[in-house]
């Protein structure tokens, strides 16, 4: 006869217990339901509509500076100021936003944003100023920014930070973000450069001061409205790991920098000069798209992202080489803007886990680095472009898409994506 030995206590437990025959579905989470039923449709379309004056106005101020002097450097120099004092006025502007909280800063940058513009107009029936005073006032508009994009992300992340899921639903957020961000820097351009050239550069900024605060106000009454969105934010300490992510989004900018500036050299001396705009709108629409895809890759990690999509940009820009057909450098573009979008959304959704929540001081300095990046790699490609060609320059997006991989190696070896205890 056999006999059985008695089986140890918790082997029978683990053998007797019903295993589960799946674990819990995750969420399917679209964006634009998401953040509708969050926030309401009416503040979506507000956040957008105060995104369009500041890519309504560097056309404008370029033709506006050339009008009033008759010089494009002098022009060229006011955008630059423009630019600088946007990447310099970020961080104070999120400072404020975490201190004061961001209704009160919307509706305090919209009055300041409307004296600086509309003193800007005003040069059109003054008699001739100094350079310094239409580059020094150029500077204060960008400075007077309201940084409503890093603003909208500080609100996802405290509306979404306590709620189950959270972490997708911030990231779902970001990629909403940017999106918009693109789509306004297509659209905002086409009705800046529209009313500057068939009517005047000051109906252009006319126009963009009269969205603003049209916007902005209506952005500033409706976060009075969401309790989360309204109150101070704290401000914790940030990982020092923040800096990559920074990095990132410095590399990001300098591809739109070098692409925007060496495109312009390369098609310049040919027949397809006029539809250079027509071209870069296609980095643009990739990053539209993509960005409202990549919450699909909620289970790649943050840095393996920012390898495998920077090497794709590389791999991209490759096409940017063969600048003798129109329809090749178009498609270009467009696998560019592709890649470009989950790396956005890896630096802004990586520095919001090292951040506390709704921390816009942060998101902010993502928004300057961008920024800078963009006229660093502006001035980047416009030296070599001086030196050895537009060709040449257009190798520079290769670059830097490999930099993008190497920022996402290194994160990875810092644990760049992993959260702080909030």
């Amino acid at each position: 006869m056999r006999t059985f030995r008695a089986l140890p206590g918790d082997l029978m437990e683990t053998l007797t217990t019903p295993t589960p025959t799946h674990a819990p579905a995750e969420p399917r989470l679209r964006p634009f339901p998401l953040l509708s039923d969050a926030a309401g449709l009416p503040h979506l379309v507000a956040s957008f509509a105060a995104r369009l004056p500041a890519a309504m106005l560097p056309l404008a101020v370029l033709l506006l500076g050339q009008q009033l002097t008759g010089s494009f450097a002098v022009a060229g120099l006011m955008l630059a100021a423009m630019s600088l004092g946007a990447a310099l006025g970020a961080p104070l502007v999120g400072a404020l936003a975490d201190r004061w909280g961001p209704r009160r800063t919307v509706a305090t940058m919209t009055v300041v944003a409307a004296l600086t513009i509309s003193a800007l107009a005003s040069f059109a029936w003054l008699p001739a100023l100094p350079v310094p005073v239409l580059v020094g006032t150029a500077l204060l508009v960008g400075a007077s920014n309201a940084q409503v994009g890093a603003i909208a992300r500080s609100g996802w992340s405290t509306r979404f930070s306590s709620q189950p899921h959270g972490a997708r639903k911030v990231e779902v957020a970001m990629g909403y973000e940017t999106v918009v961000d693109e789509v306004s820097f297509v659209v905002g351009p086409v009705i800046g450069a529209t009313l500057a050239t068939v009517v005047s550069p000051v109906a252009a900024i006319g126009a963009a001061l009269a969205v603003l605060v049209l916007a902005q106000v209506s952005l500033a009454v409706l976060l009075g409205r969401h309790s989360l969105a309204s109150g101070r934010r704290g401000r914790g300490p940030v990982s020092p790991r923040l800096a990559v992510w920074v990095a990132l989004s410095f590399l990001v900018g300098g591809v739109f920098g070098t692409v925007q500036t060496s495109l312009t050299a390369a098609l310049a001396p040919t027949e397809h000069a006029p539809l250079t705009g027509v071209v870069y709108a296609f980095v643009g629409l990739g990053s539209a798209v993509s960005g409202m895809l990549t919450h699909l890759l909620h289970r790649w990690p943050l840095p393996r992202r920012a390898v495998v999509f920077g090497l794709a940009l590389a791999v991209m820009a490759v096409g940017l080489l063969g600048a003798g057909q129109l329809a090749l450098l178009m498609a270009a573009c467009a696998g560019i803007g592709l890649c470009v979008a989950p790396l956005l959304v890896a630096a802004f959704t990586g520095a919001e886990r090292l951040a506390s929540a709704g921390n816009t001081l942060v998101l902010t300095l993502l928004s300057a680095a961008n920024v800078a990046g963009v006229g660093a790699g502006a001035a980047a490609a416009g030296f070599v472009v001086d030196g050895f060609g537009a060709p040449v320059a257009l190798g520079l997006p290769i670059a830097l898409g490999v930099a993008c991989a190497v920022a996402g190696a290194i994160a990875a070896m810092l644990r760049a994506d992993v959260p702080v205890a909030r």
